[in-house]
C-alpha cells in the first residue's frame, strides 16, 4: 500500500496517542500552526488549580519501536537542536515547563491498536522526562544527544495531570 513512510506513521501515531491520553485525562491538548521551537503539543488544564489558572505544559513527542536500554532507562538520541529546545528556565528562557515524551510503538502499524468488541487497546506506552536544567550543547560540536528516559516515568492519566498542574516537574529527572 502506497503512502507515508513507516517513520511518518509512527510519529503521527505517537502524537495521536499523547493527544488521546490528554483527552482521557480531561485536559486540553493543542497544536501550534508552525513547529518553530520543537514543541509538538501543548497540554492545558481546563480551569484553576491552586492559585494558577489554566496551567499548561509543552512537549516534544518522539517515537521508537526498538528502544535501547541503559540500566533502568531508555536511551534515545535526538538532534541537538531539539535537545536545546527543551532546555531553559521557566519565566526566563521559556514560558512554561517542557518535556520530552517518548512513545514506544510496535514495529508495524498493523499492531498499533488491538481491537475487540469491548475495547481498543493502543500499543505500547509513553514515557516522559524533564531535561530543562541540563546544559545546552553547541550544535557545531555534535549533531545528536542521547537522552535517558527512566522506565519509571510512565505517562498515565494521573502523571500527565500532575505534570500539567505542577504537582510533579523534576522529581524523576533523566540520568545525565
Amino acid at each position: 500500500m502506497a503512502g507515508f513512510q513507516s517513520e511518518v506513521w509512527q510519529g503521527h501515531f505517537a502524537e495521536g496517542l499523547v493527544w488521546a491520553l490528554s483527552c482521557a485525562a480531561g485536559l486540553n491538548p493543542g497544536k501550534r500552526a508552525l513547529d518553530t521551537d520543537g514543541v509538538d503539543i501543548q497540554i492545558g488544564f481546563p480551569g484553576a488549580t491552586g492559585t494558577m489558572r489554566y496551567p499548561l505544559i509543552e512537549a516534544q513527542v518522539k517515537s521508537c519501536c526498538n528502544p535501547r536500554y541503559v540500566g533502568d532507562a531508555f536511551s534515545y538520541s535526538i538532534p541537538v537542536k531539539n535537545y536545546n529546545d527543551l532546555i531553559g528556565r521557566v519565566g526566563v528562557d521559556l514560558p512554561t515547563n517542557r518535556y520530552l515524551f517518548l512513545v514506544h510503538t510496535p514495529a508495524t502499524k498493523a499492531d498499533y491498536v488491538v481491537s475487540t468488541h469491548n475495547s481498543n487497546n493502543f500499543q505500547h506506552a509513553i514515557y516522559w522526562v524533564n531535561i530543562m536544567s541540563h546544559d545546552p550543547i553547541d550544535p557545531e560540536a555534535q549533531s545528536t544527544k542521547a537522552v535517558h528516559i527512566p522506565r519509571q516515568n510512565l505517562l498515565t492519566v494521573e502523571t500527565l495531570t500532575q505534570l500539567v498542574t505542577g504537582e510533579i516537574q523534576e522529581t524523576k529527572e533523566a540520568v545525565r
